[in-house]
């Protein structure tokens, strides 16, 4: 069978449109929640009508044949929608105008098949060419995909006063919900950061072998016991040795029992427990080990995990580790477009970002060994785009103690305070603490907040 057009209903976008003129225009709000964008119709002709009726109701000028003629006629666009004549034609439609929701709703699946039509014609063009990544068209491909799926458009600017009410109920739910803040377990940095927003970039930085990545997966484990869902970019390490971090730090085990395989029998039996804990996260972890990344690939997987388990908090593991998405010019250029679609992503999820990066090895040789927001390796545009930046101060991982008092610099933060905090990390269970008195045990998973 041939496809001489795209999905689409003339008769059902001739009705919506009757029924708004029958009705002076009064369903459009409800009609506006569903067919959003002029888009969703088919017909030239029916897009110029959507849009001017679109801009009639944004302006509170009743709609009729009248009204609706004279500002096409203003617009120069009475012509090419028929005229009076065409307007006048949309009356004799005899179907019932409670039913123009429904058609609404059948309109818009008529739009998403032509998306998802576009798509397909594109993925075949796009196979077929040499000149296509496809990694990089895959990504992209998902990005669509996620669109249809979301009815993801352009809307237009909002006045105040279609703002304030729903921001004075926002501020009621803040207050009842205690904040919008991912917590840590680290009760010092919470007072000095409030905790890690929806939409930001925290940049938490360190020297190898310095406890990042141990630093964020407590992080992580502390959010998912608070039933944040976590994603995890792990591109350094496989994930058998990220899930050994868990373990090392939920159940006490040594870690270094992960090289030597010396597990005594209390060790198998927290492995056993440990084993029964993590099968239960499949709604609050997911785990992606592939050692490659693109830009795009993170953007696609953090929009299909939001949308999977509702993702509040991704780490990358860490950021010098991800591709941009096109090649060339300098590498500075190249980690520019990967933190800018980080941050685009961050926002369009509205989830935060704990994005790993390196310091660079001028900070060890500082006196003081407090790091700068340019000692970030290949700065420039992390620490632009970066919401907060927490730094580890160098400490040298060379020493024989299991605990070890280490500094963390909160350098940056747009919507907090800065300041530095000390904490414990003991090494072995790859644990950042509080102070030498507390522990974790599994009975007691996390001690509460101070303040809490």
């Amino acid at each position: 069978m041939s496809i001489t057009a795209p999905p689409n209903n003339p008769e059902l976008e001739r009705a919506v449109l009757s029924a708004v003129i029958r009705l002076n225009g009064r369903n459009l709000d409800s009609l506006l929640s569903i067919l959003k964008s002029p888009d969703y119709f088919y017909s030239p002709v029916h897009q110029a009508l959507w849009q001017t009726m679109m801009a009639m109701h944004r302006d509170q000028i009743p709609i009729d044949l009248v009204t609706l003629n004279d500002r096409l006629i203003k617009n120069g666009r009475s012509d090419a929608c028929g005229g009076p004549v065409y307007l006048a034609g949309l009356l004799e439609d005899p179907q019932p105008v409670s039913h123009a929701e429904s058609w609404a709703r059948d309109l818009q699946g008529y739009a998403r098949r032509r998306a998802m039509a576009a798509m397909g014609q594109q993925l075949i063009e796009n196979a077929y060419s040499n000149d296509t990544d496809p990694s990089t068209f895959a990504a992209k491909a998902q990005e669509i995909v996620d669109s249809v799926l979301e009815d993801r458009i352009e809307v237009s600017a909002q006045k105040p006063s279609e703002i304030i009410h729903d921001y004075v109920s926002y501020l009621e739910g803040l207050e009842a919900r205690g904040g919008d803040g991912i917590k840590t377990h680290l009760y010092k940095l919470n007072s000095i950061t409030g905790g890690f927003l929806p939409g930001e970039i925290v940049i938490l930085a360190g020297r190898p072998s310095n406890g990042k990545t141990a630093l964020a997966l407590n992080f992580s484990l502390y959010s998912i016991v608070k039933e944040v869902p976590v994603g995890i970019f792990s591109l350094e390490m496989m994930r058998y040795l990220l899930v050994n971090r868990f373990l090392a730090s939920t159940h006490g085990i040594n870690s270094m029992r992960f090289r030597d395989g010396k597990f005594s029998e209390k060790d198998w039996s927290n492995i056993y427990d440990f084993a029964q804990y993590f099968e239960g996260l499949d709604s609050s972890l997911r785990i992606w080990d592939r050692p490659s990344l693109s830009a795009s690939e993170l953007r696609s997987q953090c929009r299909r995990w939001k949308r999977e388990f509702g993702l509040r908090l991704a780490v990358v593991d860490y950021i010098q580790l991800v591709r941009p998405d096109s090649k060339g010019g300098s590498r500075e250029r190249e980690v520019a477009e990967i933190s800018r679609i980080m941050k685009e992503t961050a926002t369009e999820c509205g989830i935060t970002l704990l994005v790993l990066a390196q310091l660079n090895r001028e900070v060890e040789s500082r006196k003081n060994k407090i790091p700068l927001l340019s000692d970030l390796r290949e700065s420039g545009a992390i620490e632009q785009d970066a919401d907060q930046v927490i730094f580890i101060r160098p400490w040298n991982p060379k020493t024989i103690d299991d605990l070890v008092t280490v500094t963390l610099d909160v350098a940056k933060s747009r919507n907090s305070n800065t300041g530095s905090l000390e904490t414990v990390y003991r090494r072995r269970r790859l644990q950042f603490l509080n102070d030498k008195e507390q522990d974790w045990n599994w009975l007691d998973f996390f001690p509460a907040e101070e303040g809490e």
